[in-house]
């Protein structure tokens, strides 16, 4: 195995660890119901670059969600389509998903701070770095141990 595939597996487990505390952290603050937000929080690797991308409504689960504007972009998937699958995946009947529709039109709703920011911070990206630059470094000392015959 050659150096730059090791350290990329090991860029690509640092990802995948952020990834799993992004989802333990949904969970964990009750924002997990049909898993489809964390099934789209992916590891996208071109060869060259790795990195950790997920849609920008998850953003809306830490921050909040402000009032519809009058001239909103249509999503991929329409806002009550999402509604109706989170209605189901929480046993909420189907009609009530146009009720929350419309609050969340008129009102928005609040984030649950710490959601991204807790997995995503200073301290986890820290520790989830010195694993993996400890890893790519014994690998390293490894390889050129192996080189010398030491």
């Amino acid at each position: 195995m050659d150096k730059l595939t090791t350290m990329n597996d090991q860029l690509t487990t640092f990802l995948d660890s952020l990834r799993t505390d992004v989802i333990h952290s949904m969970q964990s603050k009750g924002k997990y119901a049909t898993g489809q937000t964390a099934q789209q929080i992916n590891i996208v690797d071109d060869g060259e670059q790795a990195s950790l991308q997920m849609a920008a409504y998850i953003q809306a689960l830490e921050f909040g969600r402000n009032p519809t504007s009058s001239n909103p972009i249509p999503a991929n998937l329409p806002m009550i389509d999402r509604i109706k699958q989170w209605c189901q995946a929480k046993g909420i009947p189907d009609k009530a998903a146009w009720a929350i529709k419309k609050s969340i039109d008129k009102k928005g709703y609040k984030g649950i701070p710490g959601i991204l920011s807790e997995p995503l911070g200073d301290d986890n990206l820290n520790r989830r770095l010195t694993q993996a630059t400890d890893s790519i470094s014994d690998n390293t000392t490894r390889q050129i141990a192996d080189l010398f015959d030491l």
